[in-house]
């Protein structure tokens, strides 16, 4: 039964890898910014789009991609945004191979993952392992998918993908003091920012104006108000003249939901932000002196002095 078991899901493995490596590509950048070298997906072989970390294009004007099979094609950076780390490349593919994304309510932890990039110049190479935690927080990209895959330099704005062959995310960072701990910009950061790419020309930031951190709601409050989760976002400071602090916003409120969708972690609401337009009014549910409100915030965008 061991060995049977062991055979289907190295099948598994190989069927996985067989879809993935056609859509990963190898990218190439030189520019005032220096020289780039990484990896990219071909999540739209019709449009010619390929998305890539933003530190491998970043000031970087010639662009060559190169395909699974050999083919180099030069490419034209469409944008990019450092705070997502992600850049849209458009270019003529040879091959008609994209990567679907994978649905993020899927992605469990001990989930088998594949990471198929360019390491050290090492052409689609896999490597295989386990999603070890979501919603990781690591500086200022959030919601990170961490793996114990194998990812080196050249893998950034490749691949990591599930065995059904769909990107669960793009890998961005190491911990390089670290073993077997990366970093992937999920699936759904992916899409909201090819969106605003398409759309805009450029990524935006929605912000509400608060620092925050998870807070562990007393039980008894919790079942008095019907809360969905004993946890929330304790608002530590409240930014004065942002749209928290115009809306009424208090240093100490706990702020349990947004739009509808429980936050029981800082994670949480920042996703909720993020996927909220900006302009648009997003209702918070605050728990405050144990009394629970609602309050409307119209969300902005993130000031410049953040984006330097």
């Amino acid at each position: 039964m061991n060995e049977n078991f062991g055979l289907r899901v190295s099948g598994e493995i190989q069927e996985a890898a067989a879809k993935v490596g056609p859509a990963v590509v190898r990218v190439e950048a030189e520019g005032p910014g220096g020289v780039g070298m990484g990896s990219g997906v071909l999540v739209d072989a019709g449009r010619g789009e390929v998305v890539t970390n933003a530190h491998v294009v970043h000031e970087r004007d010639e662009v060559a991609v190169t395909f699974h099979d050999g083919v180099t094609r030069g490419g034209e950076v469409v944008a990019y945004d450092r705070l997502y780390d992600l850049a849209l490349v458009r270019t003529r593919p040879p091959v008609q191979r994209d990567l679907p994304l994978a649905a993020d309510e899927d992605l469990r932890p001990g989930e088998i993952v594949l990471a198929v990039g360019n390491p050290f110049g090492f052409d689609w190479t896999v490597t295989l392992g386990v999603v070890s935690a979501v919603e990781r927080m690591v500086g200022p990209l959030d919601g990170l998918v961490q793996t114990d895959a194998a990812i080196n330099p050249g893998n950034s704005g490749g691949a990591l993908a599930d065995l059904e062959g769909r990107l669960v995310g793009i890998p961005t960072m190491i911990v390089a003091a670290g073993q077997n701990l990366g970093f992937a910009i999920p699936a759904w950061q992916v899409e909201l920012a090819l969106g605003q790419f398409r759309q805009f020309g450029r990524a935006q930031h929605p912000w509400i104006g608060i620092r925050g951190a998870t807070e562990v709601v007393s039980p008894e409050i919790a079942r008095l108000l019907d809360l969905p989760a004993q946890r929330g976002v304790v608002t530590v400071t409240v930014e004065e003249g942002g749209p928290a602090a115009i809306a009424g916003l208090m240093p100490f409120d706990v702020i349990t939901g947004a739009g509808g969708v429980p936050t029981p972690s800082l994670a949480a609401l920042r996703r909720v932000v993020r996927g909220t337009p900006v302009g648009f009014e997003l209702e918070l549910k605050i728990l405050r002196h144990g009394t629970l409100m609602l309050q409307d915030v119209r969300v902005r965008e993130l000031p410049p002095v953040y984006t330097r």
